[in-house]
């Protein structure tokens, strides 16, 4: 499941309030959008995204499908199969599909309803529900492609380790990991005070700013009011933060850290490119 800056930007409210409005603004959508026959799912499963508008879940499924292609040499006309790791409900992958057509497309996700609509709204791609742990129900080395999207923003440090180490026993030896995280720039945003977010303890960002070694972990406090924003998600979710300095060793056990391209996704999160290893296997030490 992924969480963006739109709609953590927009959490500065009583919690109880953000429930109430969500559910008003769901019940307001409705009549429009059962007349609707086009692929768009319910905002409910939109706001999962951080995306609610339908303009925004459309456009900014095809932009990030398009800032992903410029961080690859040949775009993604080289790929022969290309995982989602972490798809929603389908907002990112039938814009790639569409510019990979010689590609065998797959997506997952935590969240049981947005598997579903994507199930039953795009027949030919491949949607598999996961577990909050891995494994995957896939092959080793089963893609040459696998992106990710507002999941290791969120993960804290045990279940980062066991999902880098997943990613890696499905990616190729050279295959490209394209795995976006939030860094200096975002943690900044926070610390400043000009993103908010009542999902957070109250002084969680009362610190000194990021370091280049440091991985900061901030969980999210649960409620009656967010349960069902989080479904399929665990303990050890909440908003993480990485430095260039901790991504390029700690991330090395498993895959090849090439370079972390800063701000590559919406201005907002930095994308770590990696490959699969080719000596054999991951150093899971």
């Amino acid at each position: 499941m992924t969480i963006r800056r739109r709609q953590m930007a927009g959490m500065s409210v009583a919690p109880a309030a953000g429930w109430l409005r969500r559910h008003l603004q769901d019940w307001a959508e409705r009549p429009r959008r059962l007349q609707s026959t086009g692929p768009e799912p319910p905002r409910r499963l939109r706001a999962r995204t951080g995306a609610p508008g339908l303009g925004d879940w459309v456009q900014g499924g095809r932009k990030a499908a398009d800032e992903l292609a410029a961080l690859l040499a040949q775009g993604f006309s080289s790929a022969q199969s290309i995982l989602d790791f972490g798809c929603g409900s389908g907002r990112v992958l039938p814009h790639v599909a569409a510019r990979a057509p010689q590609a065998r497309c797959a997506g997952t996700d935590v969240d049981p309803d947005a598997i579903a609509w994507a199930r039953a709204h795009h027949p030919g791609l491949s949607f598999a529900r996961s577990s909050y742990e891995p494994p995957l129900p896939f092959e080793a080395s089963a893609f040459d492609l696998v992106y990710s999207i507002s999941v290791f923003s969120h993960l804290d440090e045990p279940h980062q380790d066991a999902w880098l180490a997943e990613l890696a026993r499905l990616l190729a030896p050279g295959g490209i990991a394209l795995l976006s995280v939030h860094g200096p720039f975002a943690f900044e945003q926070f610390r400043s005070g000009q993103v908010r977010t009542s999902w957070c303890p109250p002084g969680a960002f009362d610190r000194p700013p990021l370091q280049d070694g440091e991985l900061v972990f901030v969980p999210y406090l649960r409620s009656r009011w967010n349960r069902g924003e989080l479904p399929g998600v665990g303990t050890g979710y909440g908003l993480a933060f990485h430095g260039g300095g901790y991504l390029s060793e700690r991330w090395s056990k498993w895959l090849e850290v090439e370079r972390i391209a800063p701000r590559a996704l919406t201005g907002w999160q930095d994308v770590v490119i990696c490959r699969g290893r080719v000596d054999g296997g991951a150093d899971r030490g």
